[in-house]
């Protein structure tokens, strides 16, 4: 596998039936969420409400995180889209860095993006051992961008089939944005 710390992207995962808003809107923080198709647990969003987290749109280092693993198994029959955003844009823009679980203390480490991609303990994070409290809650830290995220930010988006690539598409020629969007199973869990 290749080392997470080098890798280019980061990634928010969807449900499927999102993207007509997300072309149209672009990526929201839940806080101006109205209507939308909610994967997430509740608990958890209450909590992150409490951090005050709900201002800013989550995203993950590398895909098949604990976080897609569990929103994918909670929801087997729910297609999905991955939203991708260059690293680049996140530094460039100083987007705030979480270097672990945002949950995992009472007390969230909000750090900016320099120190908070330097805080990240890449190596634990690169063993991926999800039965390790700690590697999985270093596997979960978050870059979060402090608003909507324009598509004009967005590197590509991942979906399962060919069919939703072309839904996606369609959506997207509709909204007169230009994204590009790919069918990448491998990014999914099977």
């Amino acid at each position: 596998m290749a080392d997470i710390k080098t890798q280019k992207l980061i990634y928010h995962l969807t449900a499927f039936e999102n993207l007509p808003s997300v072309l149209a809107q672009g990526l929201k923080p839940r806080s101006q969420l109205t209507r939308f198709h909610d994967v997430a647990d509740q608990d958890i969003i209450q909590k992150r409400s409490t951090l005050r987290l709900e201002n800013c749109v989550p995203f993950h280092w590398f895909v098949k995180n604990p976080f897609d693993g569990s929103v994918q198994t909670a929801h087997r029959n729910k297609p999905f889209a991955l939203i991708c955003v260059r690293r680049e844009v996140a530094a460039r823009n100083n987007w705030s860095v979480i270097p672990r679980h945002p949950l995992a203390n009472a007390e969230i480490e909000l750090l900016n993006y320099e120190a908070g991609f330097a805080a990240i303990d890449w190596e634990t994070m690169n063993k991926r051992d999800y039965h390790d409290s700690n590697c999985k809650s270093v596997c979960m830290a978050e870059c979060l961008a402090p608003g909507t995220v324009p598509v004009s930010q967005f590197c590509n988006i991942y979906v399962r089939t060919s069919e939703l690539e072309k839904k996606a598409r369609a959506w997207a020629t509709q909204q007169k944005v230009t994204v590009y969007i790919d069918v990448n199973e491998n990014m999914f869990l099977r």
